[in-house]
């Protein structure tokens, strides 16, 4: 499963494309099987390890007869010299015994190059849940509803469970104001620590977002002279968040903003309590 088999094309300004193409490969060949097959079967046909091809077990549901995946968009979630994360979400169409259904994943996908070799995936790492239910904010109940937030089918969840940070949805609902935002990922399918680090992250706790596309232009691909992903990430601190991650640091050596080939995808809005605006620290 080569990254040249991938159908996901990376945009010119992609960070090391043949890591996320690795993924995606990986993905589709796992999430695209027909009646008799399964997801780890179709992988370890393709030449996959029985133990990394188990963990693709999460993409299959018991009563699923065949499937199709479709990776919307191959996010990183870490980086390093041979190792990586990639934070992908994907559509799924399943055919099950009571009929069709479609849904969406976020997908932490881990992957690793020995020395001289080529990127490969090591697992599959099954997502977390915030936990049981509690009763909706006024706020969450307006990101739901905000048509100008697209929140994809984890991170609507992650929402409707009341545990995402209050204050993190009322800077969303604000800035949804000016932008459209395509979400990519909340607490569901991202990482728990911050990558390479044991860390806990805030998306951990629910305080953290992650935005693949301001108005239609993913971040990856904003063209020169189009300031929306600064205008966003400083209005963002404006609001009140305390980390700002995105493809710019506008705060020099100084926290709050932040920048790294990891964030060149996505901007990240999170929010720490104790510390300052992104734009006061």
């Amino acid at each position: 499963m080569s990254a040249a088999a991938s159908r996901w094309q990376p945009a010119p300004g992609e960070v090391r494309p043949e890591i996320k193409r690795t993924a995606a490969a990986f993905l589709e060949n796992a999430g695209n099987w027909s009646d008799g097959e399964t997801a780890v079967g179709t992988l370890i046909r393709a030449g996959a390890s029985p133990p990394v091809a188990s963990t693709a077990s999460i993409l299959q549901l018991p009563d699923a007869r065949a499937g199709e995946l479709t990776v919307v968009y191959p996010q990183y979630g870490g980086l390093a010299s041979d190792t990586a994360a990639v934070i992908a979400l994907v559509e799924q169409n399943l055919h099950t015994v009571s009929g069709p259904w479609n849904r969406e994943l976020v997908v932490d996908v881990r992957l690793a190059r020995p020395p001289g070799g080529s990127w490969a995936v090591e697992r599959l790492v099954a997502p977390t849940s915030l936990g049981p239910s509690l009763p909706l904010t006024d706020t969450a109940a307006a990101v739901l509803a905000e048509p100008k937030i697209i929140l994809p089918g984890p991170a609507r969840s992650d929402v409707s469970t009341g545990r995402m940070d209050n204050r993190l949805l009322a800077i969303l609902h604000a800035l949804s104001r000016e932008f459209t935002l395509a979400i990519q990922v909340m607490h569901t399918g991202h990482i728990q620590t911050v990558y390479p680090t044991a860390r806990m992250s805030n998306h951990a706790v629910g305080r953290a977002v992650d935005i693949r596309e301001i108005d239609g232009r993913p971040v990856v691909d904003v063209r020169p002279g189009d300031d929306r992903v600064l205008r966003l990430m400083r209005r963002a601190a404006e609001l009140g968040a305390t980390e700002v991650g995105g493809p710019a640091d506008l705060n020099g050596p100084r926290k709050g903003f932040f920048s790294d080939d990891v964030h060149q995808d996505h901007i990240h809005l999170g929010i720490t309590p104790g510390d300052a605006p992104a734009h006061l620290r």
